[in-house]
């Protein structure tokens, strides 16, 4: 067996794969009906650079051992292997590993050996070493400690031990991000046969970080969702932070009508930034007021709390950022930063250069979106209009696809998830205009994965 075996081909040759170059977004005119002289100029960014996966070598006979840690432990680390204990050796001197999960008993050199070798090896004195056997006496812990091992796991562990020892010694693990759209129309609802497979609820979209609940939007999707919390919880207790976008109807008229806000033992907290002339708590209450709705926010027997938004938000490992957006009144855009993913939304944006070409102040605001959403994972953006319809609904304050897929692929985000769509675009033409995205970023050949959002659809990350 060679040393490397047990690395995955992905992460052998990512090193030595070649960045494309990023060129200028030019979209042809026969793209969606496209007016191409409307059509904004882009710059490229450079990409940020993500922290280097750490490294993790396992030295062991058993090749069932290697390939159930290898498998456990690729998503988050660059895993090598050995099978004994001068081929473990030689390959940690070789590549400077920031942790070996070590067997004891192996052919030709024993894990305490091993041990005692690296320690007596200046640059691998502070090298993280966690014992992996089947031997369980104390004394054999204890003398493994005082070989220089770190920590001791006994054979056979599950996953969630193995992965909290490997944590607490170099961190690096990556916590799980999985989503759900409940809401994708914008405007308003626009339920019906012609929209059951895209949806016609407004703008909601469930975010689970590990954890932890984060609700983006509080349109009519809301109320679905909160149907759904009151099964999956029963009885207990339903903590969550709600993002608001802006407080336009169709992004908080769900609020009302989200069952959970009325139970006592749930906690909520709802997040937006201060308003035009009233701050964000009156224009929340405003819409439960009379005469536009029978009961007021007292009612919500949760006591929701209502926070402005001054800055990042820091939910533990969690940040949230914001970024202000072209769009009548005060409206924002999230980018939310885990250890895992990013995951960027853009509810209602019309670029600044479709208003303003040849403006220089329209080009920075254009950039500076860009910079936002820069290197995402997944960016969820309103694509509400064609370039056609766009003529006649110039300041409206919404974007084209070809709009979004320029942005996207300018910012090099991985996926883009088209959003708040046209409540007059049935299934019929959202398939055709996916579609005519898709083809498009096919024929340039940008890596960039483009889809259309549809209520129910979960992704995971």
């Amino acid at each position: 067996m060679r040393p490397r075996e047990a690395a995955t081909p992905a992460a052998m040759t990512r090193c030595l794969r070649p960045k494309p170059a990023l060129m200028p977004v030019i979209i042809s005119s026969s793209f969606i009906g496209i007016d191409e002289t409307a059509f904004p100029c882009y710059n490229t960014y450079n990409r940020p650079r993500r922290e280097p996966m750490k490294k993790i070598i396992i030295v062991d006979d058993d090749i069932e051992t290697r390939q159930f840690l290898s498998q456990a432990l690729g998503a988050n680390f660059d895993v090598l292997a050995a099978d004994d204990g001068p081929e473990g050796l030689a390959l940690i001197k070789a590549e400077k590993p920031d942790l070996v999960i070590l067997d004891l008993l192996m052919p030709k050199m024993h894990g305490f050996e091993v041990v005692q070798r690296l320690r007596q090896d200046e640059q691998l004195q502070t090298l993280k070493v966690l014992i992996s056997t089947s031997k369980s006496y104390a004394a054999d812990m204890v003398t493994a400690r005082k070989a220089g091992a770190n920590d001791y796991i006994t054979k056979p562990f599950d996953l969630a031990t193995l992965l909290g020892k490997v944590d607490e010694m170099i961190g690096g693990i990556k916590t799980p991000v999985a989503l759900r759209f409940w809401g994708t129309r914008g405007s308003l609802p626009a339920p019906g046969p012609h929209t059951q497979r895209y949806g016609g609820n407004t703008p909601c979209v469930e975010v689970r970080i590990g954890d932890r609940l984060l609700i983006i939007d509080a349109g009519s999707g809301i109320r679905e969702l909160g149907n759904s919390l009151l099964k999956e919880f029963r009885t207990r207790s339903i903590k969550a932070d709600i993002l608001i976008g802006h407080t336009h109807w169709d992004h908080i008229q769900g609020l009302p009508f989200f069952t959970p806000l009325y139970m006592p033992q749930n906690k909520f907290v709802i997040h937006g930034v201060h308003g035009t002339t009233q701050s964000f708590s009156e224009v929340i209450a405003a819409q439960m007021q009379h005469p536009y709705f029978p009961v007021d926010m007292k009612a919500m027997c949760s006591n929701p709390q209502i926070q402005e938004l001054t800055g990042p938000l820091h939910l533990g490992e969690t940040r949230i950022s914001y970024h202000f957006l072209n769009h009548p009144g005060i409206t924002v855009g999230f980018r939310i930063d885990t250890n895992a993913s990013t995951l960027c939304y853009l509810s209602d944006h019309e670029p600044y250069g479709r208003l303003n070409a040849q403006g220089e102040f329209s080009a920075k605001e254009d950039d500076a979106v860009a910079r936002f959403v820069q290197g995402a994972d997944l960016l969820i953006s309103e694509a509400q209009y064609t370039d056609e319809e766009y003529k006649f609904k110039r300041s409206w304050g919404h974007s084209t696809f070809t709009d979004v897929i320029g942005l996207a692929v300018k910012a090099e985000v991985k996926q883009l998830a088209l959003f708040h769509h046209d409540p007059d675009h049935t299934d019929e033409m959202m398939d055709k205009f996916v579609a005519e995205c898709q083809n498009f970023i096919k024929s340039r050949g940008y890596g960039l994965r483009c889809f259309g959002a549809q209520e129910g659809m979960a992704l995971q990350f």
